[in-house]
């Protein structure tokens, strides 16, 4: 068989499991993972090689909302542009409740690319079998889809058989990146993104979609620790002082679990340093949004 490779989209609306299933696609951390919705922010690729066989780029796209704000606007266009720019796109779903409206439109977004789309029916651990097929007809009925197949990527339940599905419909060609790479995030871009998936997961509803987290300083020192200074920017002094917590308990507590995330992917000590910074309005600002690290939310506007 000669070598094949090519560029996969996972879309759907938000919460649906897409970053889990990239995730374990590629074997490695790549997307950060929250029960809060709308958690990924950018175009997030990661490299699945099959030695000898193919080499998939699996690209994580935002769920698809309603945008409130110039950040959320931007991303969905963003996750929109890229379905027209892959091989073959996977058109995720939760199976545990009925197609809603976010569902139709992504289907509708599709259009005649559900012919080189296969629709996952995610999440099916938590659908007893007996009740598998309860939804399966409606979502079906949503688009012309190449194939169905039913996953669990959270217990990585039916990804093999994705894989073997996929291969013969990628196109034959050279790799796309080196073996050993993975994804095409920077070290520091996946730092970041890990900081901010504790403030998700630490804070309440009012903080994750008002906060951000950039990079200042990234560097190993002499004593062999990757040295860090991050930057959370939240809207306004009031989450600011959420975030910093009562005695500075609640961003303590965000600095142990990132510092903990952290060395795990980096596979050595670190040390982390946080700060908190109010950046009023900054998600309906395009030029703030470029220097917090969001330009290539704007790269399907040019």
């Amino acid at each position: 068989m000669n070598f094949k490779s090519g560029f996969v989209s996972l879309v759907g609306r938000p919460n649906v499991g897409k970053s889990t299933l990239i995730n374990h696609l590629v074997g490695e951390k790549v997307a950060i993972v929250s029960a809060k919705a709308q958690t990924t922010r950018t175009l997030i690729r990661g490299v699945v090689t099959l030695p000898e066989k193919a080499q998939l780029v699996f690209v994580d796209t935002p769920g698809i909302h309603k945008p409130r704000y110039l950040l959320s606007k931007q991303i969905v266009d963003q996750a929109m542009h890229v379905l027209g720019e892959t091989d073959w796109s996977l058109f995720v779903v939760d199976a545990t409740q009925a197609p809603g409206k976010g569902d139709a439109f992504v289907a509708q977004a599709l259009g005649e690319r559900a012919k080189r789309t296969f629709l996952l029916l995610n999440k099916i651990d938590r659908v007893p079998k007996r009740e598998r097929s309860r939804y399966l007809a409606e979502y079906q009925a949503l688009g012309d889809f190449a194939d169905t197949l039913m996953i669990s990527a959270k217990h990585n339940q039916g990804l093999e058989g994705l894989l073997d599905a996929l291969l013969p419909h990628l196109p034959e060609g050279e790799m796309l990146y080196p073996e050993d790479e993975y994804t095409d995030q920077t070290t520091a871009t996946i730092a970041a993104e890990l900081i901010r998936e504790q403030v998700f997961r630490l804070t309440g509803e009012e903080i994750p979609h008002a906060s951000s987290v950039y990079i200042e300083q990234f560097h190993t020192r002499e004593d062999g620790l990757t040295s860090i200074a991050a930057v959370i920017v939240v809207e306004r002094d009031t989450q600011k002082r959420i975030v910093i917590g009562k005695n500075g308990q609640k961003i303590k507590e965000i600095g142990v679990a990132a510092r903990e995330s952290l060395q795990h992917f980096l596979g050595d000590g670190v040390y982390l340093d946080l700060f908190v910074k109010v950046i009023p309005k900054w998600r309906n600002e395009r030029q703030r949004l470029l220097q917090l690290g969001y330009s290539n939310a704007f790269e399907a506007q040019g």
